[in-house]
């Protein structure tokens, strides 16, 4: 296991501080806040801690409040709203200096059979045909002023493939769509609830990216603000992330400032693992 993935596993076991409480630390990755999928995923992992294991998590959907402070740990509440014979819902909410930052609802149901149905995994291309995204963040990152470019330079948990690699600094126009395959830079223990918060994890990273490629603009582009506003995830079946993962994203629309990016998710045998849907704020202010 990398020590990039070793760092985020770390990150996603909170610290038991009551019955309901807990605190994550936060990940300084150059940006001028908390990166949203690790709230996410953290609040997600707060849910697991006071849910019984026999129920698996389902679905989760996150309201964005404010910003995170990157250096600053985050404390997260948990209430179980309902426990039936079927169904567990917990609220989570996710704090900083006292105010919440973002507010989850996530759902775990007990194991159950019953009808099976998926769309068709479509065709598309492997990973070795793709651009690494790795590799192109090293090499923007020569374009960056310390210590944001070490940030960048750091070895990632994830192996990143794309199909359309857009330049942040630059945008050019590209298609309403992405591929994206993704696999951990190491193997990552048989524990299904880990995997679940690492896909949700990753799932916040090229939604909004997307969301801007119709518009010729890049994220980090000089007058643009963007940020997620709400984040909703669907988990089918069980996902492992040690080996390659596809995420299949389009953007049906913007308007009104808000951009909207659809993702689903695949396995290499095609099941459907997962499916997301993000809003984000993309408001270039030259515009305004």
């Amino acid at each position: 296991m990398s020590q990039a993935l070793n760092r985020l596993i770390q990150l996603l076991t909170l610290e038991h501080l009551d019955d309901n409480l807990f605190r994550g630390e936060c990940e300084d990755d150059g940006l001028p806040q908390v990166f949203g999928g690790q709230v996410v995923a953290q609040a997600l992992s707060a849910s697991m801690n006071v849910v019984d294991e026999s129920r698996h998590l389902h679905s989760c959907h996150c309201y964005f409040l404010r910003a995170g402070d990157v250096h600053y740990p985050i404390i997260y509440e948990t209430e179980i709203l309902r426990e039936g014979n079927s169904f567990t819902v917990v609220s989570i909410n996710a704090k900083q200096h006292n105010e919440i930052i973002c507010r989850v609802m996530a759902s775990f149901q007990v194991k159950e059979k019953g009808f099976e149905y998926q769309v068709h995994s479509p065709v598309a291309e492997r990973p070795d045909s793709l651009v690494s995204e790795n590799a192109l963040i090293s090499s923007l990152a020569m374009m960056l002023p310390s210590p944001m470019k070490e940030k960048f330079q750091k070895e990632r948990a994830f192996d990143v493939r794309l199909k359309y690699a857009n330049n942040p600094f630059k945008g050019e126009k590209l298609p309403s769509e992405q591929l994206v395959w993704a696999k951990t830079n190491g193997l990552v223990p048989k524990d299904n609830r880990l995997q679940q918060c690492l896909l949700a994890y990753f799932t916040d990273f090229h939604c909004i990216l997307t969301m801007l490629q119709p518009h010729e603009r890049g994220f980090l582009q000089q007058g643009l603000k963007v940020a997620t506003l709400d984040h909703s995830i669907w988990f089918h079946r069980d996902v492992d992330l040690s080996d390659w993962t596809r995420f299949q994203l389009d953007t049906p629309n913007a308007s009104g400032s808000r951009g909207l990016a659809r993702g689903q998710v695949f396995d290499l045998a095609g099941n459907l693992v997962a499916s997301y849907q993000q809003e984000g704020l993309i408001r270039d202010q030259h515009q305004n």
